[in-house]
């Protein structure tokens, strides 16, 4: 495998061996970092990615946003046909392929997992994604039907993406269907963002199925055929996910916190760990049946990356004004506003992702270096 094969954690892995026999490849990886700082073509690279890893991101929680907003309580969904939304990434704490959400009919025992896609670069992955996703659900059934307070005995799988991708996916489930390489009967659920709203339906033009094939087989399909309007506003949607990116994690979660700060409820530019948590772990903002574990898991990784890009600083209790909580923080960014702050730490990670993006290539250099160097000294022997 070559260095180019590897992704991010391996590179580190790999560059964490190499100092670690030669600690003087320690100096070349800053020698390199200066190099590609001051070069402004990978400089501007660099903060493409950042902003374009953000950014699809942030389509795809919407997507999923959307899609849960049409089964949450009282909806129109729930209320026409007894379906419900039961959890966004099922089977997270297991860490196993998950789908981004799965809905349940009570009634029927039956039970739906979704799969949003806002790009199709590899159709045939997103099929491969809800395939393991139906697998590990069947694997772990009497867990999970725990966890959901429903028997699961039936399983259904589909893939939403937005309408002008319909036709793309429908192509790659007909080859898989017709090769006999389908392992799940995947339903075609379209987002359509007009004018007037937001709206879901489902896809049924396939040339290999018949109208009924292409359908659910449960009373969905009534609300689905003609499409369902989405009606945010009336609802309380969810803030992240458990695979959420972390800027919009921090973005989230930091918000709450500063909005409380509005109120008066403590100084603008300090927290504690308990307030965080609280959030993190609250199934008001992350919709997960397991949102305590995995909310802690989320909470860990946060404020590694807080405290590792120097976005945050413990401050003693007798700094602070603030008394729930073990340990007491302070944001390492100026503000007077909750709009000030939130931009300033919203720019901070940014740049910090752009210094680890960098960090990243300089260390693929240190690697490559170091095998040039022993594959010469392999030569000489």
């Amino acid at each position: 495998m070559t260095v180019d094969e590897l992704d991010d954690e391996e590179v580190r892995e790999q560059y964490a061996i190499i100092i670690d026999r030669v600690p003087s490849y320690k100096k070349r990886k800053a020698e390199y970092e200066d190099e590609l700082q001051s070069d402004d073509e990978v400089f501007e690279n660099a903060r493409k990615e950042v902003e374009a890893g953000i950014r699809n991101a942030r389509k795809h929680d919407n997507l999923l946003t959307s899609t849960i907003s049409a089964f949450l309580p009282n909806g129109p969904i729930q209320q026409q046909t007894g379906w419900t939304f039961r959890g966004a990434e099922p089977l997270s704490e297991y860490n196993e392929p998950n789908a981004d959400a799965i809905f349940c009919n009570p009634d029927r025992n039956l039970a739906l997992i979704v799969e949003c896609k806002t790009s199709l670069s590899s159709p045939g992955n997103a099929l491969t994604q809800i395939y393991d996703a139906a697998d590990a659900v069947r694997e772990y059934r009497d867990e999970l039907s725990e966890n959901i307070g429903m028997q699961i005995e039936q399983l259904e799988t589909a893939i939403c993406v937005p309408g002008y991708l319909d036709e793309q996916l429908a192509q790659r489930i007909e080859h898989e269907e017709q090769n006999g390489d389908a392992q799940e009967q995947v339903y075609v659920w379209r987002w359509h963002y007009l004018k007037e709203g937001e709206r879901i339906d489902l896809f049924t033009s396939f040339d290999n199925r018949t109208r009924s094939e292409a359908t659910h087989d449960s009373e969905l399909t009534q609300v689905l055929n003609p499409g369902i309007e989405i009606t945010k506003q009336r609802q309380a949607t969810p803030s992240f996910f458990p695979s959420s990116h972390t800027f919009h994690i921090m973005e989230a979660a930091l918000s709450q916190l500063l909005k409380k700060r509005i109120r008066n409820e403590g100084p603008l530019r300090e927290f504690t760990n308990t307030e965080l948590h609280n959030i993190l772990t609250s199934q008001r903002h992350l919709p997960h049946y397991n949102a305590n574990e995995i909310g802690t898991r989320i909470y860990d990784g946060l404020m590694e990356r807080l405290e590792s890009d120097n976005l945050i600083t413990t401050i003693d209790q007798e700094e602070t004004e603030l008394t729930a909580g073990d340990t007491f923080y302070r944001y390492r960014v100026r503000g007077r506003s909750v709009e000030t702050v939130l931009k300033n730490l919203q720019e901070k990670y940014q740049t910090k992702a752009i210094d680890r993006k960098i960090e990243i290539k300089a260390m693929r250099k240190v690697i490559d270096e170091f095998d040039e160097d022993q594959s010469s000294l392999g030569d000489f022997g």
